[in-house]
């Protein structure tokens, strides 16, 4: 099985997206695929807390050492398989949290974005051949950057998760039009923190799947509801080790159909 790429992408912070893409990796790897997860959000790295539980030490090298070129992939990555007792692989690929690194983002030059993306292009061959990975996850930096661009162009599956917030919405309609309808990218959609489910508003959701799919002519692949628990904890926290029977799981393994399996 060849190594399939998803970028998990957002208009903007506080979406949700990071909970989202590690749950999701955590669920792959659970259901026996090996599976990576890069921070490529380099100006706001956080994947070094989400997973510190599992890194006991210092990685070789960070994806930032691999974007410009000093090491190859496999440097970077920390296998946390045993931590969590998954039945498939999973590595992390940690971005530098350092000061240094994340204000030396933006004096990067074009040279180096193109140098980088075409790295990102060969990443997929390296992870399949090199350590059987099925899947790899990008959790990228939110709105329109060189980082989440490079991401987006190189993954199979761009996924966008949003609120219903207005900002959000016409956040995720600027970015479609001005940048991923150009590209031509295969894109769907996952509405987070979206009113309580019920029984009497599975209807309500499915009128509003059919309202956004028509406003972005893309498709939605999950509605996850607003639950309270989630917003009161902490947003780092791996719900798929933690509380595997949380309904929050149970909508992110139907979107994970979506993708490697």
């Amino acid at each position: 099985m060849n190594c399939k790429v998803t970028s998990i992408h957002s208009s903007r912070g506080g979406t949700g997206k990071t909970m989202i893409a590690t749950n999701l990796a955590v669920t792959y790897a659970k259901e026996g695929l090996n599976t990576a997860i890069l921070d490529l959000d380099f100006r706001a790295p956080s994947l070094t807390t989400v997973f510190e539980k599992a890194i006991k030490e210092t990685p070789q090298c960070y994806l930032n050492d691999f974007m410009g070129g000093h090491c190859d992939i496999t440097q970077t990555l920390i296998d946390v398989s045993e931590t969590y007792n998954l039945k498939g692989k999973l590595y992390v690929g940690l971005a530098s949290s350092s000061t240094e690194a994340i204000s030396g983002i933006a004096e990067r030059s074009k040279a180096w974005e193109v140098a980088a993306v075409k790295r990102l292009f060969s990443l997929k061959s390296t992870l399949s051949k090199e350590l059987n990975i099925n899947c790899c996850i990008f959790d990228t930096s939110p709105g329109i950057q060189y980082s989440s661009i490079n991401a987006i162009v190189t993954s199979d599956l761009a996924v966008i998760v949003t609120t219903l917030d207005s900002i959000d919405v016409a956040g995720v309609k600027n970015m479609l039009s001005n940048f991923y309808d150009i590209f031509e990218k295969k894109t769907a959609l996952i509405i987070n923190k979206v009113f309580p489910e019920n029984q009497e508003q599975k209807r309500s959701q499915l009128d509003l799947i059919n309202k956004i799919e028509s406003t972005f002519n893309h498709p939605i692949i999950g509605i996850i509801p607003c639950y309270c628990d989630i917003l009161q904890t902490e947003r780092t926290r791996l719900l798929a080790v933690q509380t595997p029977n949380h309904p929050f799981i149970k909508k992110i393994e139907e979107i994970a159909r979506f993708g490697c399996t």
